[in-house]
């Protein structure tokens, strides 16, 4: 008996829920097909009951989990005695199939004996949220959210191994920036930062310019003034001092650098913030 059974167009390429739903078995109740949706995650809640597919047949019980894939043949009933609610989740798109497939769930079809708690409230969730969809609402994007989850946390708790690509752009910058961020206090300069980086100094300031649109001189002087304004609020040390702890060894290249960039002096900077 059906108690919740709601279906949803594909709207998106990636990811999509394509249905949700909740039922109540009836003994001597059996479905028998060839899936034609991607991807089926049932959770049981109550009870217990049958799952054949691939040539198998498991029973299954509270907590247990089945899954459906395109194409597959299955059979899935409840028992006579204790006859079985679940709820199930539907999913579509090649990149959520993808994250589904790092769990063993895909390749096991049936997860038994584990704690599933988390996820069984997950799919509960999602069933009441698709139940609550409406024109008016943003409940479909809480909804797509959930999705995520549900796929996260099937291959956090049942994990298989796995390669994936993970594209990161710009990783020689991001190397440049780190650099900078962790020795900015010494006396280095930006033929440092480009060594570092493995990069020559004009590509580098490139690189800086197409990203924050500012040289890498620049960015390092907006780091230690960034610094400096933080000493000059929080200690009573010298202003020479600070020079030296944010990498200058010149103070007046250091009070040059600070006028310009907050225009007042560090002495009138430190005045005005108490």
């Amino acid at each position: 008996m059906q108690i919740l059974w709601k279906k949803f167009k594909k709207i998106h390429i990636d990811a999509n829920v394509s249905e949700c739903g909740i039922e109540e078995g009836v003994p001597n109740t059996k479905y028998q097909y060839q899936v034609h949706q991607d991807a089926v995650v049932h959770i049981i809640t109550e009870g217990s009951g049958y799952f054949s597919c691939g040539g198998k047949t498991y029973e299954l019980h509270k907590g247990d989990l089945f899954l459906l894939l395109n194409g597959e043949e299955v059979s899935y009933y409840p028992s006579y005695k204790n006859p079985w609610t679940y709820y199930w989740v539907g999913m579509s798109g090649k990149q959520i199939l993808d994250y589904l497939n790092r769990s063993l769930l895909f390749d096991q079809k049936v997860i038994t004996n584990s704690d599933t708690q988390a996820v069984e409230a997950i799919i509960r969730k999602s069933c009441e949220l698709s139940s609550s969809i409406e024109s008016n609402n943003s409940n479909d994007i809480l909804l797509l959210q959930y999705l995520y989850k549900l796929v996260y946390q099937l291959q956090a708790q049942f994990p298989k191994s796995y390669t994936t690509s993970v594209n990161i752009i710009n990783q020689d910058m991001q190397k440049a920036i780190q650099y900078i961020n962790n020795n900015y206090y010494k006396n280095i300069q930006i033929t440092d930062v480009a060594q570092y980086a493995n990069l020559t100094r004009s590509y580098l300031y490139k690189l800086f310019k197409k990203s924050f649109d500012v040289s890498p001189k620049s960015y390092l002087t907006y780091i230690r003034m960034y610094h400096a304004s933080e000493l000059l609020k929080q200690t009573n040390l010298p202003i020479k001092q600070i020079a030296e702890n944010v990498g200058y060894q010149d103070p007046l290249l250091f009070s040059k650098n600070f006028k310009q960039h907050f225009e007042m002096t560090a002495t009138n900077y430190r005045n005005y913030n108490g």
